[in-house]
């Protein structure tokens, strides 16, 4: 049986304080210690991912 050399670890994730509260005026929901956005899912701006390497699908019509 082979074995293998030990690797690093991974670095551990970054995460902001504890007990958040969403930005939005009004909203009570507390955001994850590992969520960076100061909105929770319901407030936050849209992101639109970019497309890397590949053409959008043609348009029927």
């Amino acid at each position: 049986m082979a074995g293998s050399r030990p690797q690093q670890l991974p670095r551990a994730s970054k995460r902001s304080e504890k007990g958040r509260v969403c930005a939005h005026e009004g909203c009570p929901t507390v955001i994850s210690q590992y969520n960076k956005r100061e909105k929770c899912w319901a407030h936050a701006e849209m992101k639109i991912p970019r497309l890397r390497g590949r053409n959008p699908a043609p348009a029927e019509g």
